[in-house]
């Protein structure tokens, strides 16, 4: 479960982390209380956070690599 929640460079992962908690929180109201709102507003947090970090993998800039 570490894992899940840090980067490459082993440091805490704050997007995943407040991602996590809202997401949970969303599914916890939407058991309680369902409505269109909550559904779409699940459907749109799980598209925006795949989508941003299917993202920044693709234009990661290297690090490693230096310019002459």
């Amino acid at each position: 479960m570490k894992q899940f929640f840090t980067e490459s460079n082993d440091r805490l992962s704050m997007k995943r982390l407040c991602g996590f908690i809202a997401t949970i929180s969303l599914c916890v109201k939407l058991l309680h209380t369902p409505t269109d709102a909550l559904v779409y507003a699940i459907g749109g947090l799980a598209m925006a956070a795949l989508g941003l970090t299917a993202a920044e993998k693709i234009f990661k800039k290297d690090e490693d690599k230096q310019t002459p």
